[in-house]
């Protein structure tokens, strides 16, 4: 059976999401499947392979051992590319990729091959999505981003580039189209993919669990201290509020486990904060957690409050402008502990996305 290579329209789109549902729907089905995604610049040294940040997330996330899941073959550490391209060595480097591939399909019934970024990521050194694809023998699957018009010329430019580069297209998916528009989206794109020549092989709706860190998570990105609340760190942050306001303006921006953040300082804005807690808590919670920011740690009778609320509290040192420009830039990854979303990714992928049909096209 042919490697099905994951490729995006752009970074973020729910490749790796998409491939961790897709693992586990083969291996209902009964087949070995083997995964590694071979060039990447987020690169962690784990019992003395390098593998990228994603591939370790999903080989721990599916329980694989290391014969499922091969090191990556081009590690792209700081300055590498700069220095490839002054000195370029395709056919060395596509070699390494393809030996790993090799590897891997000697031992398991179907391997998935995880791309970086989008199509013509890698380029520069002549590993595109397209090249790494067609070295490896795989087929590529297109994941777009939820729309209609957008979704669709995305696919096609990106059709394009990979058939122009020799590559193999098997289909598209489009992920993350909001519940409100998923009848209407879902038929437009399988009818404007179908205008192109371009297989639709699912429309997967936007599922707020999985882009909701939790408490817990973010405070570990923030490198902050919980004050409090340690019982409930594992409660999702759907919104945030930077409370730059006054309290009784603040509390109308409250809704469905918002995480605020606030000067420590800011002792009117952290009642209010509590308040609003522990009148909603038990039905559809306001908040989720609180990030207090420059070091100010609150006392007396309001860190008393604090702790017997039960509410996430979270201490920084730094300003919150930067910590509300970092939560914005940080894109969260599913975790090997985080079941919630990890079922989640599972089920949408199952129910979604037309896996009989995406092997068919792969025993071709």
């Amino acid at each position: 059976m042919r490697p099905l290579y994951v490729v995006g329209t752009e970074r973020n789109v729910g490749k790796t999401t998409l491939c961790i549902g897709l693992i586990h729907a083969l291996r209902e089905r009964g087949l070995r499947v083997g995964y590694t995604k071979p060039l990447g610049q987020r690169i962690r040294t784990v019992e003395g392979r390098q593998i990228h940040d994603d591939a370790l997330v999903v080989s721990q996330v599916m329980g694989m051992t290391a014969a499922e899941s091969t090191s990556m073959a081009v590690p792209l550490t700081r300055g590498r590319v700069e220095r490839e391209i002054y000195d370029l060595r395709t056919p060395e480097l596509a070699e390494k990729v393809s030996a790993a591939c090799r590897q891997l399909r000697r031992e398991h019934d179907i391997v998935i091959v995880e791309g970086m970024g989008h199509v013509a990521t890698g380029a520069c050194l002549g590993l595109s999505a397209a090249e790494v694809a067609r070295v490896v023998g795989a087929k590529t699957m297109i994941v777009g981003g939820g729309g209609i018009g957008s979704a669709i010329d995305e696919i096609a430019l990106c059709a394009t580039f990979l058939e122009a580069r020799g590559a193999e297209l098997t289909g598209a998916v489009i992920n993350k189209i909001w519940p409100e528009k998923y009848r209407r989206v879902r038929q437009a794109t399988a009818k404007g993919l179908d205008n192109l020549g371009i297989r639709h092989l699912g429309a997967v709706p936007y599922e707020e669990i999985l882009a909701c860190p939790t408490v817990d998570q973010v405070a570990h990105r923030l490198d902050g201290e919980v004050l409090c609340g340690r019982d409930a760190l594992s409660s999702r942050v759907c919104n945030t509020v930077v409370a730059a306001m006054e309290a009784h303006h603040m509390v109308s921006y409250l809704k469905h486990n918002s995480l605020v953040i606030t000067p420590g300082d800011r002792s009117d804005n952290i009642l209010a904060i509590i308040s609003t807690y522990m009148l909603t808590a038990e039905a559809d919670p306001a908040v989720s957690g609180v990030v207090l920011t420059g070091g100010f740690r609150p006392t007396g009778k309001v860190m008393e409050l604090i702790g017997e609320s039960g509410l996430p509290v979270v201490l920084c040192r730094e300003d919150t402008y930067s910590l509300a420009a970092k939560l914005r830039e940080t894109v969260f990854k599913i975790t090997p502990d985080d079941n919630e979303r990890i079922r989640a990714a599972m089920c949408v992928v199952g129910e979604y996305v037309d896996v009989d049909s995406l092997l068919e096209t792969l025993r071709e």
